[in-house]
């Protein structure tokens, strides 16, 4: 007999919930059986959507990050902010809904510490949903230091990079403190400190 007729439904419903308790318990805290049981899926029918649990993983990661991605471009598309303006009002929302929802951290950061190179199918899927949130901030970075608001003397990319690191410490601190205060604190201190052209920051 072939496999039953999958449901899209049934696969949405995993990867949501999947990204729900793999935020709250981590890849290794997270059994399929606590995934599938509140999803009400049978182990024999799971493997009708993906072929191993860290396959299901990966899919997650590019579910999660497709999500921010597609938020991401339509403020983007929306906005007339300068760029320094549009990446402190998206990362102050992002701090806001996080601590809001009492979510601890990134998913993607979180299961990069957890996962490291353990995985080669997540690591790579990881690597990408970095390159595609990147491609998005250094064209704003850029458009920062040509009208002067960033500091030029480090490429874009160089500027990208060192926020995506200070962003996921502070994330990390985050659950350390148990709010966002720390974060919102080092978003000022990085564009309006860090990033600002030397000549404005000098007495």
């Amino acid at each position: 007999m072939g496999r039953p007729r999958k449901s899209e439904h049934t696969r949405q419903k995993l990867l949501e919930k999947g990204v729900v308790l793999l935020s709250e318990h981590g890849y290794h805290g997270c059994g399929l059986k606590k995934i599938l049981d509140t999803v009400q899926v049978p182990k024999g029918s799971f493997y009708n959507y993906f072929e191993s649990k860290e396959a299901y993983v990966a899919e997650i990661i590019q579910f999660y990050s497709q999500g921010l991605i597609v938020r991401l471009d339509a403020y983007l598309e929306n906005t007339a902010d300068d760029p320094v303006s549009t990446i402190r009002n998206i990362y102050t929302a992002v701090a806001d809904e996080l601590e809001a929802h009492g979510r601890q951290g990134c998913l993607i950061g979180n299961l990069a510490a957890e996962l490291g190179t353990s995985s080669d199918l997540c690591q790579h899927t990881m690597q990408q949903s970095f390159e595609s949130w990147k491609n998005r901030i250094v064209p704003l970075i850029q458009g920062g230091q040509e009208g002067g608001q960033i500091r030029d003397d480090l490429s874009a990319e160089t500027l990208t990079d060192m926020f995506w690191s200070t962003w996921q410490g502070g994330l990390l601190r985050m659950k350390i403190d148990g709010d966002a205060t720390h974060l919102r604190d080092l978003l000022h201190v990085v564009l309006d400190v860090l990033f600002v052209p030397r000549e404005k920051n000098t007495p």
